[in-house]
């Protein structure tokens, strides 16, 4: 027989479950805060009911790479379906798309391929509900672009069904006009999430090495930390995702040896991973190779979409 007190108990675990995980990811102390404010709009909704869905506002993540966005966006969007603080239907919960840039004369191919995207994504049922975070830094030199404003009203225009999270890189002189638009067509608040000290690094070294079962040694974490300090102010530098490559790859040195006696990593399993080792000189070189790689699209690409006729008016409108 159907219990609802023991769905509202379940309910209630889960979203205290995805709320204590996000409290207690390093760092993002703004994106903390604003959960918090969702947590408290949930209870006071459930306490004096509204005639009318209380909209989330827009958010301006300002972030370099490797932050821990992707999984942060993953966690919000796990809080807010068991809150029920919005509505999501589609096959992914999130999307993150990387707009390209287009010269004014040109068609705005990329807004047509963004609606595209999202209508791939909803199975094709005309409208997508979640999160849709765009990283706009190909358009930061270009704010005044007409392109960007018509990409700014589209989402204007859709943001009822949308939790749009728009992201930058943080490019200080172009922040503030990029601000001023964005306030002309959106209720856009501005999240700052700054890379993670070498602490945090270290913290998050040794619990993945932990899953492993092992940890470094003294000298050698003393040599991983050094590394870090340098690192961290290098521009190329992709914070958890080197972290993660890292260790991944001094856990490969580590399982491969013949002469492994304990489960304590020394420096001999460090290979160029030192101080004065070669990653950081590769480091400095692949950063300017990886910009010109970047693409456009974020993940999942729609195959057999492009050249399609897109009416931008009709999308959306059930």
């Amino acid at each position: 027989m159907y219990n609802q007190f023991n769905e509202d108990k379940k309910r209630e675990e889960i979203i205290a479950q995805y709320y204590n995980t996000i409290m207690n990811r390093r760092g993002m102390d703004q994106v903390k805060e604003i959960v918090r404010k969702w947590e408290l709009l949930r209870k006071n909704i459930g306490v004096f009911p509204s005639d009318e869905a209380v909209l989330l506002p827009e958010y301006l993540w300002v972030s370099r790479s490797g932050t821990g966005k992707t999984e942060m966006l993953q966690l919000l969007a796990g809080y807010l379906d068991a809150a029920q603080l919005m509505p999501f239907s589609g096959m992914e919960k999130v999307i993150e798309y990387k707009l390209n840039y287009c010269s004014p004369e040109a068609p705005f191919d990329e807004l047509d391929e963004l609606i595209r995207y999202l209508s791939v994504s909803s199975g094709y049922r005309n409208e997508f509900k979640g999160i849709l975070a765009v990283n706009v830094d190909n358009w930061l030199h270009n704010l005044n672009n007409p392109h960007f404003i018509d990409f700014v009203e589209f989402l204007a225009e859709h943001n009822q069904s949308l939790l749009l999270i728009l992201i930058a890189s943080p490019e200080e002189e172009y922040l503030e006009e990029l601000e001023n638009i964005l306030s002309l067509y959106l209720r856009i608040h501005r999240v700052d999430i700054n890379m993670p000290d070498v602490d945090g690094m270290m913290d998050f070294f040794s619990e993945k090495l932990d899953k492993y079962h092992c940890r470094l040694s003294e000298d050698a974490e003393n040599l991983v930390r050094e590394t870090l300090e340098i690192m961290k102010d290098l521009d190329g530098f992709d914070g958890y995702k080197t972290l993660e490559f890292m260790v991944q790859e001094i856990v490969y040195n580590f399982f491969c040896s013949d002469h492994i006696t304990s489960r304590i990593i020394g420096t001999e399993y460090l290979g160029e991973y030192g101080a004065d080792g070669g990653l950081i000189s590769r480091y400095r070189k692949r950063w300017n190779n990886k910009k010109k790689l970047q693409k456009g699209i974020i993940g999942f690409q729609p195959k057999g979409m492009i050249g399609q006729p897109i009416n931008r008016n009709a999308w959306g409108k059930s």
